[in-house]
């Protein structure tokens, strides 16, 4: 079992594939011999339709993209609330009074009730896992 190692050199270098003689010469005249008159081929001209119909096309795809997002998802809406805004307060009536000071002690029942309940316990012994 020798094992001889062939070198690239050492391989003959034989071209399978020829032309025929004179191929090359007359392939031009041969291949215009074969064509026959062509017509002009008709042009269209390009006006400004042609040239902003892709932007139209796909302005129109994202807007229909959006619709379809709002249609499915929704808009955002804002919860009905009695806002007593600082710019005056506006109590015509006696339930909008007892509405104003309903809400008022509310909220200062919420601050003292998380104020007295949270202070108690802090962050460090609440287990968040």
């Amino acid at each position: 079992m020798d094992k001889k190692r062939i070198l690239l050199d050492d391989i003959t270098k034989v071209e399978p594939f020829k032309a025929p003689d004179g191929y090359f010469e007359n392939f031009t005249n041969g291949i215009m011999s074969q064509l026959t008159d062509i017509e002009p081929i008709n042009t269209i001209q390009v006006n400004l339709w042609h040239r902003v119909r892709p932007w139209v096309y796909m302005a129109a795809m994202f807007t229909g993209i959006a619709l379809m997002v709002r249609l499915f998802v929704g808009s955002p809406t804002k919860p009905a609330v009695k806002s007593y805004s600082s710019g005056g307060l506006n109590l015509t009536s006696l339930s909008d009074i007892e509405d104003f000071y309903n809400y008022y002690e509310e909220g200062l029942a919420r601050i003292a009730y998380d104020d007295a309940f949270y202070l108690d316990h802090s962050m460090e012994d609440t287990d968040w896992d």
